[in-house]
C-alpha cells in the first residue's frame, strides 16, 4: 500500500515539475511590486483553478453507501480541461500601475509558450526597462490538462454513513515536493423514504475537504528560492444512482469552492534602470478563491469486489474522471 502511493505522487510530482511549470517567473521581478504581484496573480490563477476542480473530483461513483464496515479502496485520475478562456488575459483588465505593453494579451501558465514583454519608463525621461512575462505550458499538457491521481479509502460507519480519506505522504520529485489529505462523509438518504428503499434506486448527499501543499525549487543552487502553494477545496453535492447488479449509473449536482495560495520565497538581485542591484525577499504572492456550480453524470460497472468507473463533470474546466475500485460489502 505504501509502495502504492508512493509511486502515485511519484507519477504526479515529476509530470508537474519536468513541465517546468514557474520557471522564469524572476523575469517580471523588475517591475514595481504591485505590478509584480497583478502580474502574478493573473498568470498562476489558471492553476489555482485546475486543482480546485480536480480535489473536488472523483468522491463518488454511485450513491450507495456502504454496510457497516464494508470498505473500498480506490485508485483514480481527474482530468480537468482547460477552457480557452484560460490560457490569456487581456492586458488592459489589469490596471497596472507602472507597466505598458504593445501586446493587448498575454499568455498565462497554461497558454502557449510565447513571452509578452511589458516596458516600464522613469517618468519624464526617456529611460526605460523591459519586463518579460514568460510564456505558458500549453504544449506539456496531457489532453489540455494537468492531471491529477488519487488514492483513497472509504469505510461504512452507522446510519448509512460512509467517510472517506485521502492521504498522499510528502513526497519529493525533480526539485518539486506535494502533500495531500482529505476527508469526505456520504449519507444515504433513501433509508427515510420508505417502501422505496427496496429499489434499486439510491439517493445521498456528499460533503467534503482537501488539502493540497505544493513546493517547487526554483534554483537548485539556491534551495531557499521556490514556490510554495496551498489549495484548501469544499465540496457538498446531491447524488443519484441506479445501482444493478453489473452496471450503476450516476447523475448528481453539487457546489464547490477554493481558497489558493502561491507564493515566491527566497531571496533574489534585481538590477536596477541605473546600473545597480537590489534584493528583494519573498517577492511575490497571490491569494485567489474559487466557486463554482457543476454537473456530473457516470457509469460504473460493477464486477464482484472490483469496480471500474468514469464519470464527467460538467463545470468551468470539464473534468473527466476514471479509476478502479475494490470494494467490499
Amino acid at each position: 500500500m505504501k509502495r502504492l502511493l508512493l509511486l502515485t505522487l511519484s507519477f504526479f510530482t515529476t509530470t508537474f515539475s519536468s513541465a517546468q511549470i514557474f520557471d522564469d517567473l524572476e523575469k517580471i521581478l523588475a517591475a514595481t511590486t504591485d505590478d509584480a504581484n497583478i502580474l502574478f496573480d493573473a498568470y498562476t490563477s489558471p492553476l489555482g483553478e485546475s486543482f480546485t476542480y480536480s480535489l473536488n473530483t472523483g468522491w463518488a461513483s454511485s450513491a450507495k453507501t456502504h454496510k457497516k464496515l464494508g470498505f473500498d479502496l480506490t485508485i483514480g485520475v481527474t482530468s480537468p480541461n482547460v477552457s480557452d478562456a484560460a490560457k490569456s488575459f487581456k492586458i488592459s483588465e489589469l490596471n497596472l500601475a507602472k507597466l505598458t505593453s504593445t501586446s493587448a494579451t498575454a499568455n498565462t501558465l497554461f497558454g502557449p509558450k510565447g513571452s509578452t514583454d511589458f516596458t516600464y519608463t522613469i517618468p519624464n525621461t526617456s529611460i526605460s526597462q523591459t519586463v518579460t512575462l514568460p510564456g505558458g505550458l500549453e504544449d506539456d499538457l496531457v489532453m489540455n490538462s494537468l492531471p491529477v491521481p488519487y488514492i483513497q479509502a472509504g469505510v461504512g460507519l452507522f446510519f448509512d454513513t460512509d467517510v472517506t480519506v485521502r492521504y498522499l505522504p510528502k513526497v519529493d520529485a525533480q526539485g518539486s515536493s506535494v502533500d495531500l489529505i482529505g476527508i469526505g462523509l456520504k449519507h444515504n438518504l433513501m433509508q427515510y423514504l420508505g417502501i422505496i428503499d427496496k429499489l434499486p434506486l439510491n439517493v445521498a448527499v456528499l460533503g467534503s475537504f482537501t488539502k493540497l501543499n505544493i513546493e517547487y525549487a526554483l534554483n537548485s543552487a539556491k534551495p531557499d528560492q521556490k514556490i510554495s502553494g496551498s489549495v484548501n477545496t469544499f465540496l457538498v453535492q446531491a447524488l443519484g444512482s441506479l445501482d444493478f447488479p453489473i452496471i450503476s449509473v450516476v447523475g448528481g449536482i453539487g457546489y464547490g469552492k477554493g481558497d489558493v495560495s502561491f507564493a515566491m520565497l527566497g531571496d533574489y538581485s534585481v538590477g536596477l534602470l541605473d546600473g545597480s542591484t537590489k534584493t528583494l525577499s519573498d517577492p511575490l504572492k497571490s491569494e485567489q478563491a474559487y466557486t463554482g456550480t457543476h454537473a456530473l453524470v457516470g457509469l460504473r460497472a460493477n464486477l464482484l469486489f472490483l469496480k471500474i468507473f468514469a464519470n464527467y463533470t460538467i463545470q468551468e474546466f470539464n473534468t473527466l474522471n476514471a479509476g478502479i475500485s475494490f470494494s467490499f460489502r
